[in-house]
């Protein structure tokens, strides 16, 4: 009598023991850096709240209509909308929160430049479509899903990292297309290696942990970001971090694919992993 990999899970292994949990958990945390670099442009690319008027020595700089005309209602110095300060004259006025605050403030993506603070975003999620059909592939053909996994998180934390080098927006969108397409095989790794090694009542609801993770991810960001607000790069640096050391961890404690050593013939490895996790 032949069994597929599911009863010889239930039958043998147990439908969810701790190893098994274990895997799923260690493996479903990697859902936090795909939350992560999704969102962080959420406040790296935000629009400051406010500007005020320089105090300068340069009569050239100074502004009638800055001075005595914004937003704020009651202070002459000061306006809450960015549109303002597109009819003042350069060097009569600054950002509140400083230059490096956002990718906005530090290159002036406002007035005439403001459709090129979209472009960013748009490539991350286009860089993320090509992605998910790249590692599809690559896991499926050539590189097992623990591999894809690890190769995914590497070149996460590289492009997170370098994206906070940018000395442009056009050099920062490619870097945030080369993100959205290196974070993208966390998710398709992640849900195959945590629902096969348990037995088929649990899978729908181990499936289900990886979005727990993605939301904890979204939680973190706030905090990460309130203390790096005022330079929008050391948030890039500090999110780049978790995956690499994830990647380390990952080579030694995450079990390979079942199905996919067994669809390669790797009958004594695939024996080895359900051994361990029968333990």
């Amino acid at each position: 009598m032949e069994l597929n990999v599911d009863e010889v899970i239930e039958r043998y292994v147990g439908s969810f023991g701790l190893p098994q949990l274990l895997q799923v958990m260690l493996v479903s945390f990697a859902w936090v850096f795909d939350s992560q670099n999704t969102l962080v442009t959420i406040f790296t690319d935000a629009q400051p709240s406010s500007w005020r008027c320089k105090t300068s020595a340069d009569p050239s700089l100074s502004s009638s209509w800055c001075m005595n005309n914004t937003a704020s209602g009651g202070d002459g110095n000061k306006g809450q909308s960015a549109s303002h300060v597109c009819g003042l004259a350069a060097g009569s006025w600054e950002w509140i929160g400083g230059n490096s605050a956002s990718t906005i403030a530090e290159w002036y993506l406002i007035c005439h430049r403001k459709f090129l603070a979209a472009i960013p975003t748009s490539l991350f999620f286009i860089g993320s479509i090509i992605g998910c059909a790249f590692y599809g592939r690559l896991t499926d053909v050539w590189l097992v899903r623990k591999k894809t996994l690890l190769l995914a998180c590497i070149l996460t934390s590289t492009t997170t990292f370098l994206t906070s080098l940018a000395p442009n927006i056009w050099v920062y969108s490619l870097l945030q297309f080369a993100n959205g397409f290196a974070h993208s095989g966390n998710g398709i790794c992640c849900l195959v290696l945590s629902t096969e090694v348990v037995g088929r009542k649990w899978q729908d609801q181990v499936g289900q942990y990886g979005f727990f993770f993605f939301t904890a991810g979204v939680l973190s960001l706030p905090f990460i970001a309130y203390h790096t607000r005022t330079y929008w790069r050391y948030l890039y640096r500090i999110i780049s971090l978790p995956p690499l050391v994830y990647a380390f961890l990952l080579v030694s404690l995450v079990s390979e694919s079942l199905c996919w050593l067994l669809v390669r013939g790797k009958n004594k490895e695939a024996l080895e992993v359900l051994q361990k996790f029968a333990r």
